[in-house]
C-alpha cells in the first residue's frame, strides 16, 4: 500500500489503499484536512503542496485545474486533496494559512506521527 505523509505541525503519515484521494487518506489517518465544500472540488480549502511523489498522484483533470487557475495556484505542485488520487508514496505539505483558527499551528515546526 502507498504511504502518504502530511507535513504540518499536526501531521500524520501512514499507509492507505491505492486510489484513495488525499482527502480520504487524511481521514483514514486521523488528520483533519479542511474541506469546506465536502470534497466536491468547489473550493480550495483542501489544497496541498506536493513535496515529493507528484508522479504518484492521478493526473489533474479539467475541473481541478480550472479551480486552481481561478485561485492563481498555477504551479504544478498545487493539488486539491479531494481530487488527487494516491497511486504510490507521496509527501504533501498542508499550508498553515488554510488550517484551522488563526494563530493555531504557527510554530513552524514540522512533525508527524507514525501510524
Amino acid at each position: 500500500m502507498p504511504r502518504v505523509t502530511f507535513l504540518h505541525p499536526d501531521g500524520k503519515s501512514g499507509e492507505v489503499p491505492a486510489d484513495f484521494s488525499l482527502l480520504e487518506a487524511a481521514e483514514q489517518l486521523g488528520f483533519p484536512l479542511n474541506h469546506d465544500c465536502g470534497g466536491n472540488a468547489s473550493c480550495t480549502t483542501c489544497r496541498v503542496d506536493v513535496i515529493a511523489g507528484g508522479e504518484n498522484l492521478s493526473d489533474i483533470d479539467f475541473d481541478e485545474q480550472d479551480l486552481l487557475d481561478r485561485e492563481a495556484l498555477t504551479e504544478q505542485y498545487h493539488r486539491l486533496g479531494c481530487q488527487a488520487r494516491v497511486l504510490g508514496d507521496v509527501i504533501v505539505q498542508v499550508p498553515e494559512e488554510k488550517w484551522g483558527e488563526p494563530g493555531v499551528g504557527k510554530s513552524g515546526e514540522m512533525k508527524m506521527s507514525q501510524e
